[in-house]
């Protein structure tokens, strides 16, 4: 064994995950999803006390998260080129304070449908850049770990934004007694939250090189695109075809709401905003405990088992979903719905990183996420009408195209290009 094989084992002997990109990282996506989840089981609920149907709810919240997906690929490549990482993190960041405020203060649905995606811009300039700065942190076999721990810190901040909401909630059903209004508070404060995010984004260091300063890519996104290897587009359409499935949590929090009423008819005003954010917090409770042990088993195990019992999970929700007409049952499916998500969103992004060369990282998880957002799109209208004619529909639907990703990734051969390394 020469010297420098001897460097490389203690190096990764002596290696954490915690860096302090991590912690930082982790620490601003604790305050934005904070904000985010403030607002995320109140807004179906304030879409459909402004007129909206369930075809808007789903439309919207699709459309939120494609715009979100589809600026990834921009900022992918951009953050490949550039190496400017920490500043697209921080715009990306400063955005949704602004969009937050305007939902807030908004008085049809149109305008929501307007701001909304306005809000995920946002989450889509930053995504990528951070997600690329976030693999350069740390060694490849304590990804996992990092993933995990940030996906956590996501889901930390979630919880204390959906306590945020209910404790809000009952403080001013007693004050305001329009359910609109106390809606709207609820998103403004939501608002103000968002601007702490920014903070520690000062604190990041970018120094990580993608190529060396006299070599940085100066190539077309088009031959980036063409240079992403095979197994990674193999991955990219059985995340498409999960994509048009995994349609918005929007839809699960207003069936919630329709869950609510089909119970009990007279349930008072105070129970319809409530219940659902108690569920929601529960969901995240879920999704929070096991973001880092499904992430670790994908490193030790490897990214695609652990992300078909995701997919799994996500047909069991849709299609247990088809029986919730009890609360106990929706509490049951709820707590599934939050454990395919640790399954999945963190992991997804891992998997994708490992399919891909080191120069290529930021172009290949915009492309993904960009893509999945077209298909969000889709699948979010087409869930939404479907639940509008029939709410089973849409869940059956859902269970249906997942089953048909799960079977085809179980069927496909993936190349990592990091454990080749």
């Amino acid at each position: 064994m020469n010297k420098k094989q001897k460097n490389n084992i203690e190096t990764k002997k002596n290696s954490k995950w915690y860096s302090g990109n991590v912690l930082l990282l982790g620490l601003v996506s604790f305050f934005a999803d904070i904000s985010g989840e403030m607002m995320t089981p109140v807004l179906p609920l304030f879409i459909a006390a402004l007129g909206g149907s369930s075809i808007v709810v789903g439309f919207i919240g699709g459309l939120g998260d494609a715009v979100a997906n589809i600026v990834k690929v921009i900022s992918g490549y951009l953050a490949d080129k550039t190496a400017r990482r920490k500043q697209l993190i921080a715009v990306g960041y400063g955005i949704p304070f602004f969009a937050k405020l305007g939902i807030g203060l908004s008085n049809s649905w149109e305008q929501v449908l307007i701001l909304k995606p306005t809000e995920r811009l946002g989450k889509g300039i930053r995504g990528a850049p951070r997600d690329s700065l976030l693999a350069d942190s740390i060694p490849f076999e304590l990804r996992g770990k990092a993933f995990g721990f940030h996906r956590m810190m996501d889901t930390a901040g979630a919880i204390i934004g959906s306590f945020l909401a209910l404790i809000i909630a009952l403080l001013f059903f007693n004050v305001l007694i329009s359910e609109l209004e106390i809606l709207k508070i609820i998103i403004i404060i939501s608002a103000f939250i968002s601007l702490l995010a920014v903070i520690p984004i000062f604190f990041i260091s970018d120094s990580a090189e993608l190529t060396p300063k006299g070599e940085q890519r100066k190539i077309s996104l088009v031959q980036n695109l063409k240079e992403l290897p095979k197994s990674y587009y193999k991955f990219l359409i059985v995340s498409i075809i999960f994509g048009l499935a995994n349609f918005t949590i929007l839809l699960f929090i207003l069936h919630s709401k329709n869950v609510v009423l089909g119970i009990d008819e007279t349930s008072p005003p105070l129970v319809l905003i409530t219940i659902p954010i108690i569920i929601f917090i529960w969901f995240n409770i879920v999704y929070t405990v096991l973001s880092i042990p499904f992430c670790d088993w994908s490193y030790k195990y490897w990214r695609k088992p652990v992300f078909a019992i995701g997919l799994a999970l996500f047909a069991i929700t849709c299609f247990g979903f088809l029986f919730t007409t009890i609360f106990i049952l929706l509490f049951l499916f709820f707590g599934i719905y939050g454990a395919f998500n640790a399954a999945t969103d963190g992991i997804q992004k891992a998997f994708a990183v490992d399919l891909l060369p080191q120069d290529l990282k930021g172009t290949g998880i915009g492309l993904l996420q960009t893509l999945m957002g077209f298909a969000g799109i889709l699948g979010g209208f087409i869930a939404g009408y479907l639940y509008n004619f029939e709410a089973n529909l849409a869940f059956i639907y859902g269970g249906i195209m997942t089953i048909i990703a799960l079977v085809l990734l179980l069927l496909t051969t993936f190349t990592s290009k990091e454990r080749a390394s």
